[in-house]
This record gives structure tokens, sequence and C-alpha cells, in this order.
């Protein structure tokens, strides 16, 4: 199993992490690391700014597609992290974890609380 850095402000093109399509294009390549059977690490490094919705695209997905198992033998620790870094994406994967295990309701408690459906409205 190989070691696959992945530095995140090389692939978005800078230190700003925001968007959810900057976060796909991370998704695309950790994905793929872990399809390989490899292990991907993450770089922090010169990310001046990143958002939930950056991390659930890059990572939060993860836990939709693959086992909590998987992915802890597939992802080594992060490096080049701040502190800010690691709290938001404890967050993200705490968040993630209760989603994927059990959507439908978290999906029927959105809508009850917002009144906005979807999966109706596409």
């Amino acid at each position: 199993m190989a070691l696959v850095n992945i530095p995140i402000s090389s692939i978005v093109g800078s230190g700003i992490c925001v968007s959810a399509s900057d976060g796909q294009k991370v998704y695309a390549i950790l994905q793929s690391v872990v399809v390989r059977g490899d292990r991907a690490q993450l770089s922090f490094s010169g990310i001046t700014r990143m958002t939930t919705a950056f991390l659930n695209a890059a990572v939060g997905q993860l836990y939709g597609e693959f086992s909590e198992s998987v992915i802890k033998s597939h992802l080594a620790p992060p490096i080049n992290t701040e502190p800010w870094h690691l709290s938001r994406l404890q967050l993200v994967v705490e968040r993630a974890k209760e989603f994927f295990k059990d959507s439908d309701r978290v999906n029927k408690a959105y809508v009850a609380s917002t009144g906005i459906d979807d999966e109706k409205d596409s």
C-alpha cells in the first residue's frame, strides 16, 4: 500500500478552500486512491481559509461510499495542519458518519424543519 500525499492547496490552486466544487476535485483524488488500495494523506499546507462545505465535498462524502473501517485504513493522519483545520475536519467527519448511518431519518428531519424537499423539487 503506497502512501499518496494530497496537497490540497495545489489541487485547488490556492489556500482558499470554500467551494464544494473545489472539494469535489479533492474527493476525486481521494476516492481514486482508496479504490486503488493505497493510503492517502491530506496536506493542509498553505490553507488559509476553509469551509465545512468544502470539506463535506472533499472528505464527508467518502462515508457514503466506503465503510468507516475502509476509510480509516486508507486515510493517513493529515499533515501540515493547524488546530482550526483539524476541528473543522473532525466536525465534518462526525456529521458525515451520523448522516450516512441513517440518511433517510436526517432527510425527513430536514424536510420537517424547513419544508423543503429537494427530491420533490428536482
